[in-house]
Order: C-alpha cells, then sequence, then structure tokens
C-alpha cells in the first residue's frame, strides 16, 4: 500500500464514520462497500450507499461542497467532485503537490499494445487503474471532438492521435487549423498536403474529403482512412460553405471510412455552425474548459464536469458506454521528427469547387443544406400532402433514405415546405404574368 492508497482509506473512513453517526443528513446512513481509485491525478472512493445513496449524494453537493471539502483529508488543489457512477456516489479530489503524475510518455504505453497503429485505433493515454486506453475510429464512435483551454494538453492530444494514425501507410491525414497554422504546424509532414489554415485552403481542403468521399460510396469499398483534423473549427462557425463541408463528412463519413477529429478551445452550441455535426461526434476528449457549460458541451452530459480537470492532459475519454479519467499520452517534436513522414500528395490543396462534390454544398456565402435531392424530393411530396414530421420520416424510410436527427429533420421538412410554396408562386406567375418582347 502507497502513500495514496492510505490517504483514500482514512477519507473513506471518515465519510463512513460521520454517515453512519448520521452527522451528515441528521439520519444514519450505512456506507456498505467502498473501492479506492489512486488515479494519476486525482483520488477517488466509490460509496455504495444503497437506496440512501441519493441522500449521501445531495448532501455532499451542498453548499458548494461544504462537507465533502472538509471530509478530504489532504491539501487538494481546484475542486473537488461528486456524482453518481453506476450504483455509487463517487467523491473524487486532486492529489497533493507530490502525488501527482503529471507526465505519461507515449513510448511507456505502447510496449504491450498490439497493432495500435491500425484499424483506425491509438493510444490515448492511461486511466485511473494504471490501464492503457486506446481509442479507435470505429463504427460506435467515427468521429470525434476535442476540447480544451490553453494549457489543457489539447494540442497533445492532437499530436499523439495524428502521430499513431499516420503510421497506417493506408491512412491519408488532412490538417486544417483554425489557428493559422499555430496548432498543427508540427505535424505537417504527416499530411498529405500543408495544413490548410485560412478559409480559402479549408474550403479546398474539406472539399477534397468530400470528393473522395463521393469517389469511395461510387466505387463500393476502399482502403484505409481519410482523417480529417480540423483544430480551432469554431473560428469558421459562421462561414457557410465550411459549417456544410464539416456536416456532410460528420454525416455520411462513417461508411466511406473518413473521419474527423474536431478539436476546440471554446466548446459551445454555437461554435459547431452546423447542429448535427455536434451530434455526430459521438467520441469525446474533454480536456480542461472554462465552465459548467462549456464542460456540458465537451463531455455530452451534466457530469462529471470537466471544467473540474487539472489542466496539462487530465482528461475524460468519452466513448458509447463508458467515460474514462486518462493522463493524455505525451509527445513532443521529437517524438514526431522520428516518424519517418511522407511524400505530400499535393504541393498545394486543389480549388475549392462546390460542383465536385454536389450542388447542396454552398459556396463561400450560400445557404447551408446538407441533404440529397432524393430526401428533398420526398420533403416535396410530404409538404404537398401537408403532412407533419411522422409521415414524412415514414416516407423517408419506405424510400431507403436516410433520416436525419431531429433538428434536420424538421429543417428538411421545411425546405420541401419552403419549394413547394416556391413552386406555387412561380406556376401562378407563369399562368397570369405577361412576356413582352
Amino acid at each position: 500500500m502507497d502513500g495514496r492508497d492510505t490517504l483514500l482509506r482514512t477519507w473513506a473512513q471518515s465519510v463512513a464514520q460521520a454517515a453512519g453517526q448520521g452527522a451528515l443528513t441528521g439520519k444514519q446512513i450505512q456506507i456498505s462497500n467502498v473501492d479506492y481509485i489512486a488515479g494519476p491525478r486525482a483520488g477517488a472512493i466509490l460509496l455504495y450507499a444503497g437506496l440512501d445513496a441519493d441522500k449521501l449524494l445531495d448532501v455532499m453537493l451542498k453548499s458548494e461542497m461544504a462537507k465533502l471539502r472538509q471530509l478530504v483529508p489532504w491539501d487538494f488543489p481546484g475542486d473537488p467532485q461528486a456524482y453518481m457512477a453506476g450504483r455509487a456516489v463517487r467523491l473524487e479530489a486532486g492529489w497533493p503537490k507530490g502525488y501527482a503524475e503529471t507526465m505519461v510518455r507515449l513510448s511507456q504505453l505502447g510496449q504491450h499494445v498490439k497493432h495500435v497503429d491500425q484499424d483506425g485505433r491509438w493510444i490515448v493515454g492511461k486511466d485511473e487503474y494504471g490501464r492503457t486506453v486506446v481509442a479507435g475510429l470505429s463504427d460506435a464512435s467515427p468521429h470525434f471532438l476535442i476540447a480544451g483551454q490553453s494549457g489543457s494538453g489539447k494540442s497533445v492530444a492532437l499530436r499523439g492521435a495524428v502521430t499513431q494514425l499516420a503510421r497506417d501507410p493506408l491512412n491519408r491525414v488532412i490538417l486544417c487549423d483554425g489557428k493559422h497554422g499555430e496548432g498543427l504546424s508540427a505535424l505537417s509532414r504527416l499530411s498529405v498536403a500543408p495544413v490548410a489554415d485560412d478559409g480559402a485552403t479549408i474550403r479546398s481542403a474539406l472539399s477534397w474529403a468530400c470528393t473522395e468521399m463521393r469517389h469511395r460510396y461510387e466505387a463500393g469499398g476502399h482502403e484505409g482512412r481519410i482523417v480529417v483534423v480540423f483544430d480551432e473549427f469554431q473560428e469558421f462557425a459562421k462561414d457557410a460553405a465550411i459549417s456544410g463541408l464539416m456536416a456532410r463528412i460528420a454525416a455520411q463519413g462513417r461508411a466511406a471510412g473518413v473521419h474527423l477529429l474536431a478539436a476546440t478551445q471554446h466548446p459551445s452550441v454555437d461554435s459547431f455552425g452546423d447542429k448535427g455535426t455536434r451530434r455526430n461526434l459521438s467520441g469525446r476528449m474533454a480536456l480542461r474548459v472554462g465552465d459548467a457549460e462549456a464542460s456540458r458541451v465537451a463531455v455530452g452530459g451534466s457530469n462529471p464536469r470537466a471544467d473540474r480537470l487539472f489542466g496539462c492532459g487530465d482528461c475524460y475519454a468519452v466513448g458509447p458506454q463508458n467515460i474514462n479519467r486518462v493522463q493524455v499520452a505525451y509527445v513532443d517534436a521529437d517524438d514526431i521528427n522520428r516518424e519517418p513522414g511522407r511524400e505530400p500528395e499535393f504541393v498545394e490543396w486543389p480549388v475549392f469547387t462546390p460542383e465536385e462534390i454536389g450542388q447542396d454544398i454552398p459556396g463561400p456565402g450560400r445557404p447551408v443544406s446538407v441533404f440529397t435531392n432524393d430526401q428533398i424530393a420526398v420533403a416535396l411530396i410530404s409538404a404537398a400532402m401537408g403532412e407533419g414530421r411522422g409521415k414524412f420520416e415514414g416516407r423517408l424510410r419506405k424510400a431507403g433514405l436516410q433520416v436525419p436527427g431531429t433538428d434536420n429533420l424538421r429543417r428538411l421538412l421545411e425546405d420541401g415546405k419552403a419549394i413547394r410554396n416556391r413552386l406555387d408562386s412561380l406556376v401562378e406567375w407563369e399562368i397570369s404574368g405577361e412576356v413582352t418582347d
């Protein structure tokens, strides 16, 4: 038993004694079992209190967690946390100075993980139980949101992902940087073309990815993955073309092996441009963010709180069915330079051409639409029949077409109604209008 285990057991005994004596809620609460977690950056205890778990959690959260703060038996940095983890009440607090593990190098973790550089997988870091956490671009998590403020370790997380994904010779990496290359320039030797770092080149890079995606669908198969890495994408949230291209990749890229790693310092609902993009980023890496609202977007829920992480690689890795607190594997410039790199496919990105990828992707200044012509045709029919969303969704399924998420489904039906109204007005004009030479 090391010093961290001793601290955790002392903490659990204090909480169990106070709960059993009624000192927390005025009523005795029996703790039946305790699990101990000595993570790299914080310690946690899982308290099993049966049907009284809600009462135990409530008292720990009251008055800015006053009782929880008093019970932690060490000087902790930042704010502690309390939330339900399965059937247990989880209490956690950052380690005192000298106990925290803030540096875990990638080279320390990759020795015993087989085939990590294949199948779209990469090592994220070390979890609370000392295990190596691996993420993957899969059907369940085809796209990732990586969120974290300055100093959180977001750039390190991106470097680790790109470095490892680029090792697979079948993968092709595209780098887009909303901060003029500041975050991704060190990785340019691993990309198919120079880092796209302004509006014009980012449109061209995303357009190329969408063109390749269309070619893959037409061919009925593909080898390897196209990985689009877009750092600080929120800088272009108001660019209709860029938002539309991102939305198309997020909505349609999975089956074609086209994946999106979207990173931001300032996660908010408005930063995505298109609401559907956020929903399709089912994989999450939430590093320290600025506030509770940013945490909700980064994590995908109200708990755990990413604004209470400690920075420097402290991270919640969020998958479809689990959340792991991870210390992100450290990758520096020397690690990147040791990678073999690859010959770029382009000296510069091909010019952005909406016609190459489909008329539904707008040029700069044009409204965004990410619906196929078939979807719009069905929307027009439903609008003509005066149908609501339920019957419209049924028509899409019957036609074998993808049913968009709730917001996009409503928007698609509204587009059908707008087109229908426009057609009615044009027909009326043709009947009543006079044409003169």
